[in-house]
């Protein structure tokens, strides 16, 4: 009776774990950059199904890179706060750090669109899915990639930046504080 019950449970225990999606597509990496995973169920046509399942992961991509230009303008209003408050007044450096805002906003995504356009995915596989077969596709933007869509970002605004600003904002932006 105790063996058939440990039998039973092992059982239990492998079919759970078949279940269970694999790493790459809860927890998609990319060291220094941005990665996403999305999945569509089988539709029976695989060119159909890999140009929306692409589609939908570079459109996680381009969400992910919104947010991080969102903390980067955080983190140089801080700054030029900061930085200006004794010398130019809190009215300015605010007026200042809005525009500054705006152009990273702005041009963060016609570069998120001209980066995202190229990238190929890394991963295409078809993934069992609640007893439903799915094509999971995962695109990833590389530590090269991102400090190039940074830089491209940056430039766009047509801000100056301090060597230790751009430390800073690049910090933010990569997720290299730990946010990736």
């Amino acid at each position: 009776m105790k063996a058939a019950s440990v039998l039973a449970l092992t059982v239990a225990g492998l079919a759970g774990c078949a279940s269970q999606p694999p790493d790459w597509i809860m927890k998609p990496t990319a060291e220094g950059g941005f990665a996403a995973t999305e999945c569509v169920k089988d539709s029976g046509n695989l060119s159909l199904d890999r140009q929306i399942v692409v589609a939908k992961a570079r459109a996680e991509i381009a969400k992910q890179v919104e947010l991080r230009v969102a903390a980067m303008d955080k983190t140089y209003t801080r700054m030029t706060e900061e930085n200006s408050a004794g010398q130019q007044g809190q009215a300015a450096s605010s007026s200042q750090a809005r525009s500054v805002n705006t152009a990273f906003e702005s041009v963060s995504k016609q570069i998120a669109e001209q980066t995202l356009s190229g990238l190929a995915p890394a991963r295409v596989e078809y993934v069992e899915l609640n007893d439903a077969r799915n094509l999971c596709a995962m695109i990833t933007v590389d530590r090269s990639q991102t400090r190039q869509a940074f830089d491209q970002i940056v430039q766009a605004s047509g801000e100056k930046l301090a060597p230790a600003a751009s430390d800073a904002l690049y910090k933010d932006f990569s997720g290299a504080s730990g946010s990736n």
